[in-house]
């Protein structure tokens, strides 16, 4: 299968700037965020749909929200995702203490077996594969070598494939002063199914980074991604994170510069 280059996204306020990548023929699909607001329907752009959330807190002892999960259920089914992108994250539902966002959870055996516990289910009440993903990291992990060897810990234990965020995985390094390949060798590379793409920005600090998918990713993490493109043997789609608050010039630019690079993975 020839690899697939597509977007996030997120709401209907992005049907313009997907068209005109669709009809330039950089984009194969759109990898929706779910859940999405009602009357936002990326059906409507012709394209293939991949399913993803950030909205599952797959590393809580309270375990997953039903409404979230049917929500995203419900999309994946309307579109026969090949999988279901997660995150093992923790969070909160709205009302209930939120954080925001994701928080990458404790990296220890105790939080792995919640971890493998919520997957498990997710994974039979999706009835279809799940690909597990990891949020940019601040802190060193408390109880294993690395965060990647949590994230492999859960995957086998529940057989799942993997995304690998580059710019996620090259926050955390910068974030932790390692190298930009630390944690690469934990990773099974035949699970890797998926790469993701975005921008990273410097924090007020001058210290931490953090994910910025209003800017431009790094040409490195660019250069490294079509680098993995090439090399990961089962890799079966880059997805590109931009928000619509980016320039739509940003948008299609760095979509023509990532389809250039993998053209040949793409059967170009």
């Amino acid at each position: 299968m020839s690899l697939m280059l597509g977007a996030r996204w997120d709401h209907a306020s992005q049907v313009e700037r997907f068209k005109k990548a669709a009809t330039a023929g950089l984009i194969d699909y759109a990898e929706v965020n779910y859940p999405i607001d009602i009357g936002s329907d990326p059906f409507a752009l012709g394209l293939r749909v991949l399913a993803h959330t950030s909205y599952n807190p797959t590393c809580s002892a309270l375990g997953v929200p039903e409404g979230v999960a049917r929500r995203v259920k419900e999309g994946a089914d309307r579109a026969a995702s090949p999988w279901i992108g997660e995150h093992l994250s923790v969070l909160a539902e709205a009302g209930l203490g939120s954080l925001g966002y994701q928080i990458n959870p404790l990296f220890t055996p105790e939080v792995r077996d919640i971890a493998i516990e919520n997957v498990t289910a997710l994974k039979s009440y999706y009835g279809r594969p799940v690909a597990l993903e990891l949020g940019p990291a601040y802190v060193g992990a408390t109880a294993y070598p690395s965060e990647m060897h949590f994230l492999v810990d859960v995957a086998k234990a529940t057989d799942c494939d993997l995304i690998l965020d580059v710019t996620h995985w090259q926050i955390t390094n910068r974030n932790l002063g390692r190298s930009v390949d630390f944690g690469f060798d934990a990773l099974p590379k035949d699970r890797i199914i998926e790469l993701h793409v975005a921008g990273m920005r410097l924090g007020s600090d001058k210290r931490h980074w953090h994910d910025a998918h209003h800017l431009l990713p790094p040409d490195e993490v660019i250069d490294q991604v079509v680098a993995l493109a090439h090399a990961l043997p089962n890799v079966r789609a880059v997805t590109f994170e931009h928000h619509v608050t980016g320039s739509e010039d940003d948008f299609i630019g760095t979509l023509e510069r990532l389809a250039q690079g993998l053209a040949r993975c793409r059967g170009a």
